[in-house]
């Protein structure tokens, strides 16, 4: 029965399939429009769903669909637009599929506007049409597959630069809804992001040019909004790659200027990326770069944005000693601006912290801070920095924080820059700062804590010798400024996550009640790291610990944590019902018992099927699924009746399986460890009769086969044991 029963729904999906694609050929508009919105939603996040409905056919008919002359309407349009958008984050099989139908000249098509409506009021009008054929573009454009000579055809690349110049534009004027900008800007990220797809050659380059696309891009670069920024940097990239002119035009190109909080700067585009890029010599480098400590965006801001060739040779051969030789400079401008251009430089890169760490950029760091930590007297009242600097006291303050600031950035990811920094014994100072009269010293000395935190060797020995334990607890979380206790959280995060002894030290010296009472701060960056920073205090924890930890922050709260407006939060606090599912099977009962068995399975069925909804190419997908599915893992190594709560419900087990073949590895191994627990017994707990018949009829074993051929080694490993758990309940059920 239970095969027949797989049998009908399987026939009942194909059969709706193949009324789908039916609809989607016919010639009814509400039929067709139907039949759009279900494709569009059934691939969303869904390769499989992709790669079955790209396989039959209905590429051609989107393509179809997106000319206006076969009158077609424009909700019509605008869904195939977003639909081949969608296909687009597929792999580059179905990439070619789209680019065969013909759709890059329909997509640019679509981006004509009418002849006789002023460009900035047809914008407004063809917004929703404009976003998802761009959308789409960039999508395909993506793609190595994709040819790039069709926007230079016809009027089309005309039509991008209207579009490009009517929203920079528009985003500039103060006067624009906020609705209304929000699409302005994603427009014009999404056309300059276009453009630097299709622009590799140096013909390419100097039409662009002399299409007008530098003013716009500035412009871009000046609107204070991130992603549209970055498309701007990643345009430059383009523009002047191996192009001296194009360079020395983009140098000069001067945006407009802007105000913020009645301080006028006047931005200046250029300096780092075209220097790297093109011929100048080390000694204009270093006059560009103390020119550049004067203006905003500086050289790091480009360099942030990830338009640096690879590998970093000329960064790290002359950037890096340019700001080691500035961190000595007689200059007290420089050198409080030096320290954010190497922080901002290394930040997130293992390379660039490398290439500081051998450059000796940390003891210099560490004797600028030595210095301006010291006790002001006759001989240093108004220095700074290295001896012959001269200062005031506010500049003072501003070179120890930037200090700070520097050595948190080129300490957070490699353990040599960490011991580096130690020898160089900064940690006196760092202390020290975590009890300035400051709070942007307090916080930077939170953030240079964090990193060298992330040591456990020099956490178990040089910090805890060295105090950080007390201000954190003692002071800085009862800090008057919100920003300052939520890095204190921060620092106390790693501090408690491996280091056992810690927890028991939090707990006891009001750690853990602060960070309770955080969890419920209007301070979104503060609620977050409560949260994080208990998920870590019961990280590895024993039952005891877990027990006074939830008796503090109640079962009750957890649930709104569980359902926050904030995917973040709720990303933290289902790692904390991972953290405390995770151990014995009393654990378990305690966190069924607290929650409520059913409503906390509900909870993680839910994140397993909203995350098929998310596509938008980042990470948000996965961001509260892999806590979901670990929490799952952790519960199905629990007792028969745990293994039974999960196996009795039908939509979360398709969930698990479907989430086999997700893009991201750890979801897969996930996944596999899911089974490996369901099937495994022992001596208390045997396996439940019905657990094969179950993922058996899921096709779990298919998809484990599958997953043997799996790039990535944990998961084939994971899979391997999997499958050999299900192979012998194959041969019990035969006997």
């Amino acid at each position: 029965p239970t095969v027949s029963r797989s049998l009908n729904t399987l026939a009942m999906t194909l059969a709706k399939f193949e009324d789908v694609i039916q609809q989607l050929q016919g010639n009814d508009p509400v039929q067709v429009y139907r039949a759009l919105k279900i494709v569009k939603n059934s691939i969303i996040g869904n390769r499989t769903k992709k790669a079955q409905y790209a396989n039959s056919g209905i590429i051609q008919r989107l393509v179809q669909l997106l000319s206006p002359s076969n009158g077609v309407s424009e909700d019509l349009r605008m869904q195939a637009a977003t639909i081949l958008g969608s296909f687009a984050h597929g792999n580059d099989e179905i990439v070619s599929q789209i680019i065969a139908a013909g759709a890059i000249p329909q997509l640019l098509n679509a981006l004509a506007l009418p002849s006789d409506t002023p460009p900035a009021i047809a914008v407004q009008q063809n917004i929703k049409m404009l976003e998802a054929a761009s959308r789409a573009l960039k999508a395909i454009y993506s793609s190595g597959k994709a040819y790039k000579k069709d926007i230079y055809t016809s009027n089309r690349l005309d039509n991008i630069m209207t579009i490009l110049k009517v929203t920079t534009a528009a985003i500039s004027e103060e006067a624009n809804q906020v609705s209304q900008t929000a699409s302005f800007v994603m427009i014009a990220e999404l056309t300059t992001s276009i453009i630097a797809r299709c622009c590799t050659t140096h013909e390419e380059q100097t039409f662009l040019s002399q299409c007008g696309v530098i003013e716009p891009l500035v412009a871009l670069l000046h609107s204070g909004y991130t992603k549209a920024q970055e498309a701007a940097l990643d345009a430059f990239s383009s523009l002047c790659r191996e192009n001296i002119d194009i360079s020395r035009a983009s140098l000069n190109a001067r945006g407009k200027t802007v105000c913020y909080n009645t301080d006028i700067i006047h931005y200046s585009f250029g300096i780092s990326y075209l220097l790297v890029r093109s011929s100048f010599r080390p000694d204009d480098f270093d006059y560009y770069v103390r020119f550049s400590t004067r203006q905003e965006p500086d050289l790091t801001n480009i360099y942030r944005a990830d338009v640096f060739p690879e590998p970093f040779s000329d960064i790290v051969l002359v950037v890096l000693p340019t700001l080691i030789k500035l961190l000595k400079e007689d200059n007290t401008l420089v050198q409080e601006k030096a320290p954010l251009i190497m922080a901002d430089l290394v930040k997130d890169s293992e390379t660039m912290q490398k290439a500081a760490y051998e450059a000796d950029a940390i003891p210099n760091l560490a004797t600028i801070l030595a210095s301006v930590s010291k006790e002001d007297d006759e001989t240093n009242e108004h220095r700074i920095g290295v001896q012959g600097s001269g200062g005031l006291v506010a500049s003072k303050e501003k070179v120890k924080e930037n200090c700070l600031i520097a050595l948190a950035a080129v300490c957070l990811l490699r353990e040599e820059c960490r011991t580096q920094a130690i020898n160089s014994k900064i940690l006196p100072y760092a202390v020290g700062a975590m009890s300035s009269h400051n709070p942007a010293i307090r916080l930077a000395a939170c953030q240079c804590i964090k990193s060298l935190s992330r040591s456990v060797r020099h956490l178990r020995t040089h910090l805890v010798d060295a105090g950080v334990i007390s201000p954190l607890l003692k002071q800085l979380l009862n800090d008057g400024s919100p920003v300052v206790q939520a890095a204190a959280c921060g620092s106390l995060c790693n501090m408690i996550l491996d280091f056992s002894p810690m927890k028991k030290t939090v707990i006891e010296q009001g750690g853990l009640a602060s960070f309770v009472k955080f969890t419920r701060s209007d301070t979104a960056a503060l609620k977050l790291n409560s949260v994080w920073s208990l998920k870590n205090l019961l990280y590895s924890a024993d039952s005891e610990i877990k027990r006074t930890v939830m008796q503090q922050l109640g079962y009750d709260y957890l649930i709104e944590l569980l359902n926050d407006s904030s995917l973040e939060v709720q990303e933290q606090a289902l790692d904390l019902v991972r953290n405390l599912s995770c151990g014995t099977k009393e654990d378990i009962d305690d966190v069924f018992n607290g929650i409520g068995e059913n409503q906390l399975l509900d909870i993680l069925e839910r994140r397993l099927t909203n995350s098929m909804m998310i596509d938008d190419g980042g990470d948000n997908a996965s961001l509260t699924l892999e806590p979901a599915l670990y929490t799952l893992v952790n519960i199905a190594v629990g007792s028969s009746q745990h293994k039974a709560a999960l196996l009795r419900r039908p939509d979360l087990m398709q969930s698990i399986v479907r989430h086999m073949s997700h893009e991201k590895a750890s979801i897969r191994s996930s996944t596999a460890w899911c089974i490996i627990n369901l099937t495994w017994s022992d001596n208390e707990d045997k396996v439940l009769p019905e657990c094969f018949g179950i993922l058996k009829d899921l096709g779990v074993e298919d998809k484990l086969k599958v997953m043997e051929s799996d790039p990535e080694r944990d998961v084939r490993d994971r899979a391997r044991t999997a499958l050999s758990q299900l192979t012998s309940l194959s041969d019990m059920q035969e006997v």
